[in-house]
């Protein structure tokens, strides 16, 4: 059974089963005069979600734009196949994603030397999607889904250069992604994900700033589930990164980058203790999440070191 529920007024959030995990991977499907999924999954997801979408009372007909918060694909990877079953959707992309979801090849290639190939089994097949599908978007611009549901766009980078948040109006509610990071445990771990090569401390700190003056009642996290507490998930996030930097930096003069990546490791691992009791989900953040943060920061610091 697809887990669905109702979480503000017209948006409905289906739990995608991501990796075969529950409670992980979050979509939103916004039921407006118009209809939009904010985020897809991956292809593995794929009928999951489709389900999910027809649970609601929904046709995936019916559904106008197929909205992508970034272009990971987790996140994204599953929008060519699912706009098969959706043949009036646009996929709203940041400006700089649109050419790697009409053409993936990169895309898939930069996963595999990162992740390796057995994230792509997980993942599943990355289908092209047509440059007439892909509607662009940048800072500002709109989306009118009905009279009281207008979608604004709003550039966040820091987790990666083509992460979007939305904005919507109706509940004044903001859709983050990745930008913010991962709220898992029934909202009692906050963890931002800091990947290589995108992640970019200064860049992620100011989205955060960004975030706060929206002054929005309510955050839909795509890992996972929403929160009423905007103010103290983004000050969590700030401090957090601020952490784990003044823990880098000063490991780096005395350890070297092995003893910064091992202090920084160890201390992701007592911030996912909670996690524990949810055996698929801890294993998956502990063998992935802490090792790409833990990469992020490495690489972020080694370009700066390079640079200077």
């Amino acid at each position: 059974m697809v887990d669905i529920k109702e979480v503000a007024e017209n948006i409905y959030l289906i739990d995608n089963q991501l990796y075969s995990i529950p409670e992980w991977g979050s979509v939103y499907l916004i039921n407006e005069e118009k209809k939009a999924l904010v985020d897809t999954g991956p292809t593995t997801s794929v009928n999951v979600v489709l389900d999910g979408i027809k649970r609601v009372g929904v046709s995936p007909e019916e559904i106008d734009y197929l909205i992508i918060t970034h272009i990971h694909l987790d996140h994204a990877g599953g929008a060519g196949v699912l706009i098969q079953d959706m043949p009036r959707a646009q996929v709203a992309v940041h400006h700089k994603g649109a050419r790697h979801l009409a053409n993936p090849v990169k895309l898939v290639d930069g996963v595999r030397v990162a992740q390796g190939e057995e994230i792509m089994a997980k993942l599943g097949e990355v289908v092209p999607i047509e440059m007439k599908r892909l509607k662009p978007v940048s800072e500002g611009d709109v989306i009118k889904l009905g009279e009281k549901q207008v979608l604004r766009f709003i550039e966040a980078p820091g987790h990666a250069s083509h992460e979007l948040c939305i904005y919507e109006s109706r509940n004044n509610g903001l859709f983050s992604g990745d930008a913010i990071g991962i709220l898992v445990a029934e909202n009692k771990v906050l963890v931002p994900v800091t990947p290589p090569p995108s992640f970019d401390l200064e860049l992620y700190l100011a989205t955060l700033k960004k975030l706060m003056t929206l002054e929005a009642s309510a955050l839909y996290f795509a890992h996972f589930g929403i929160s009423n507490q905007v103010d103290e998930n983004l000050k969590l996030a700030m401090d957090k990164l601020q952490a784990w930097a003044n823990i880098v930096s000063k490991t780096l003069k005395e350890d070297g980058f092995d003893g910064a990546a091992a202090k920084l490791k160890a201390q992701l691992y007592l911030e996912l203790e909670p996690v524990r009791k949810m055996a698929s989900l801890y294993k998956y953040l502990t063998d992935g999440i802490i090792t790409l943060n833990v990469a992020g920061y490495m690489q972020y610091y080694q370009d700066k070191y390079e640079a200077n």
